[in-house]
């Protein structure tokens, strides 16, 4: 199968740099566990200037970014998905700066994935299409690859369980679950 997979909050947890960013920059806390643009931007914990700035610094810093923390199950379960013949691409709303440094992250780990760049206000069909499944963090970027990606995952954080289930998509609280149901 071609399986796709968003980065930041399917590979990587990017919760605590976040938190621990926005000490650091703007002197606020915000825990990890919320940290989404509406959560954050909607409860006027930052401004959306202020966010994306936070944004620059965590996946556009290399020496911030390379300590990414990877998401509970993932080192275990990905391997084996590639292992088992799967065809793995990242798509990823990263630019260029962000995806190099994405791919050492990922390299210092031993996975050799390929990535895809779609920039941070691109819609990632274009580069789904074709895919068998596709799981990202972010309901919004699964929606629009609805009737393009036959099989959709939504990786479950806090900041996203007020998001009910929506047909088709299928919501996931694990590697390990995502794993058993492909």
């Amino acid at each position: 199968m071609e399986i796709g997979f968003d980065f930041d909050g399917v590979i990587t947890d990017c919760g605590q740099l976040k938190s621990d960013g926005a000490k650091k920059l703007y002197d606020v806390d915000i825990p990890a566990g919320r940290f989404k643009k509406e959560l954050v931007v909607g409860n006027n914990l930052l401004t959306a200037q202020e966010y994306h700035r936070l944004q620059e610094v965590v996946y556009g810093t290399r020496e911030v970014g390379l300590l990414m923390e990877p998401v509970i199950g993932v080192l275990q379960y990905l391997p084996r998905i590639i292992r088992d013949g799967h065809s793995v691409t990242i798509i990823t709303s990263r630019g260029d700066i962000g995806v190099e440094i994405a791919k050492e992250w990922s390299l210092k780990r031993n996975l050799v994935l390929n990535f895809i760049g779609v920039g941070h206000k691109d819609n990632k069909a274009e580069a789904a299409t074709g895919l068998d499944i596709y799981m990202d963090d972010d309901f919004d970027k699964l929606e629009s690859l609805i009737g393009i990606v036959p099989r959709l995952f939504l990786f479950s954080w806090e900041y996203n369980k007020h998001i009910k289930n929506i047909d088709p998509v299928v919501r996931v609280e694990s590697w390990k679950e995502f794993f058993n149901s492909i």
